[in-house]
């Protein structure tokens, strides 16, 4: 008997291997919090929903309605939007990095300024 077929023949003895399903799980608290996202080895001490991969991986976007056992998105208010341009003067931020907004007291080597568009 060849090595191949002693292999084989060990492969044979275990048998099918069957993977565990996955289950996708938000575990969530008393306001409907998503607290925990699981999908093995899921705590036994929590309320959760099952849910699909798509919403698991955006859990953030999502909260459980309590009334409802069900999953709601998130209302996002972005509130007041301003619209910027660049100037000599305004809102002082890091060069090519406008999103890095500098406190008044703050300096750094390259500067730019944003101002809003009237």
């Amino acid at each position: 008997m060849s090595w191949e077929d002693e292999f084989n023949a060990a492969l044979a003895s275990f048998g099918t291997i069957i993977p565990e399903p996955i289950e996708y799980r938000v575990h969530y608290d008393s306001t409907g919090r998503i607290t925990l996202c699981t999908m093995q080895q899921h705590p036994t001490d929590t309320e959760y929903l099952v849910v699909s991969k798509e919403i698991y991986d955006n859990a953030s976007r999502y909260y459980v309605n309590l009334e409802r056992k069900h999953l709601e998105k998130v209302a996002l208010d972005l509130g007041i939007s301003v619209k910027l341009k660049k100037n000599n003067q305004g809102y002082a931020v890091v060069k090519h990095h406008a999103g890095l907004l500098l406190e008044p007291n703050e300096e750094y080597l390259d500067i730019e300024y944003y101002d809003t568009i009237n």
